[in-house]
């Protein structure tokens, strides 16, 4: 039985491939591994190859010390924009940095060594307009990169309501990307039509799990597990999705999590 987390961040300052050694222990079998941003790194023309290599060398060093699959997903965190900015960029040279860096992202994508595109979006807390507004342009750029190569794209926002979701769709519509190959993590238990197509990508804590199998099972599960020393166990334990797993499969029955994981294989093109 496949049983997928769809959004964690490992660090090499923090336990990495142990922490996925428990995922694994308790039966987790893939995950879809996010960078992070490090901004010890000069962010210059090469920060985001080297956050992308750093993120493939966790994922193959989880590769060879477990059997689990790792999905990765790269791209130009939203905040990166606001980081520029405080650091002197003027905003249209540091949008062009973090789109050059979408296009790695996108490169990288096509030549096979990542799934997707994300965490990309804009910033989760408030920001000036003209920040914002350049946000949501990298956004649109980000989607219109994965359309043209049948990639997903995971986005990274504000804490989202039925108005986020209507502008997320709005984006996608006019970036042309299904909104199936949109997923938005971190989402609330929106599997009705409040999530206008978006594909919600939900924390898995019992109480959403449930809200969201009472309207269905188009819907992802992840913990966002940061891997933090200063944060042991935030967003949630890396254990959370197999635990979910298995008392779905008691309470609702095996058939209800292999719809669930069926979303992953066709959002991802993972078979197995």
């Amino acid at each position: 039985m496949i049983i997928f987390d769809n959004h964690l961040h490992l660090q090499w300052r923090g336990e990495n491939v142990l922490a996925v050694k428990r995922f694994e222990k308790l039966g987790g079998t893939h995950i879809n591994l996010t960078n992070v941003p490090n901004y010890g790194y000069p962010m210059d023309e090469s920060y985001y190859k080297k956050i992308y290599e750093d993120t493939l060398k966790l994922a193959d060093l989880v590769r060879r010390g477990t059997t689990v699959k790792v999905l990765v997903t790269i791209g130009p965190y939203p905040v990166d924009l606001v980081e520029l900015v405080r650091r002197g960029w003027k905003i249209e040279d540091a949008k062009s940095l973090m789109l050059k860096g979408m296009e790695l992202a996108a490169r990288y994508v096509e030549e096979g060594k990542a799934h997707a595109i994300g965490e990309i979006g804009r910033p989760h807390f408030p920001v000036s307009q003209e920040i914002w507004d350049a946000s949501n342009d990298i956004l649109v750029e980000g989607m219109k990169m994965a359309r043209e190569i049948d990639a997903p794209v995971v986005l990274h926002t504000e804490s989202a309501t039925e108005n986020t979701f209507r502008e997320l769709a709005l984006l996608a519509n006019k970036a042309g990307i299904s909104k199936d190959k949109v997923v938005k993590h971190f989402s609330p238990p929106f599997v009705d039509s409040r999530n206008h197509g978006v594909f919600p990508s939900i924390i898995a804590s019992r109480k959403n799990v449930r809200i969201a199998l009472e309207q269905g099972t188009r819907f992802l599960l992840e913990t966002d597990f940061m891997d933090e020393p200063s944060r042991p166990n935030a967003v949630l334990p890396i254990e959370s999705v197999p635990k979910r797993a298995k008392w779905i499969v008691q309470e609702y029955g095996e058939e209800t999590w292999c719809r669930i994981m069926e979303n992953m294989k066709k959002i991802y093109g993972v078979e197995e």
